[in-house]
């Protein structure tokens, strides 16, 4: 069956060309030539440039976001050196309300979308669209003032420059 429908249709090839004069077949010899050539080109290589082109601008746009934070990690680390002595938390309700108040000092507290205890002097924070410079300068803070610890954190990079979404878990340092 499918090699009577090729070779119906290979008849109706030859016909077709049998029926063309010599300048014809030229012009349709020299089209179809080109199209062999040209579609690859357009079907394979062209967006496979196209995609490592893009490939390249993200890694260098995370090898920046990268040297960024390392610096920036330097810098937290320089401070923690510095003195300043911490008033222990004591239970969870005070960890909890020592947290939104510094947020509200910090005016932050408009980017705190949940705050979740989790027991044992931990609090569970999620904030949306916040700064990360001011983020980074309210959770030093928190470290300085009231011995308050990042134990987990998670940092999404937002369509904004400089803003983020953060997942942290805070507790008391012992």
């Amino acid at each position: 069956m499918i090699r009577g429908l090729f070779q119906q249709a290979r008849n109706e090839a030859e016909r077709f060309w049998a029926a063309r004069n010599t300048r014809e077949r030229w012009l349709l010899g020299g089209g179809g030539l080109l199209v062999v050539v040209i579609l690859p080109y357009v079907a394979f290589w062209e967006p496979l440039v196209e995609r490592r082109d893009q490939l390249e601008a993200q890694v260098a746009d995370q090898r920046q976001d990268l040297a960024w934070m390392r610096a920036a990690a330097e810098e937290i680390r320089a401070h923690d050196g510095e003195g300043g002595s911490a008033e222990p938390v004591t239970d969870e309700r005070s960890l909890l309300s020592l947290v939104d108040r510094a947020a509200r000092e910090a005016g932050l507290d408009d980017q705190l979308s949940r705050v979740q205890p989790d027991g044992d002097g931990t609090l569970r924070v999620w904030m949306d669209q916040v700064p990360f410079d001011e983020l980074m300068e309210w959770l030093d803070g928190l470290q300085r003032a009231a011995g308050v610890e990042v134990d987990a954190l998670t940092v999404e990079r937002t369509q904004e420059d400089g803003l983020v979404n953060v997942r942290l878990t805070l507790e008391v340092e012992t």
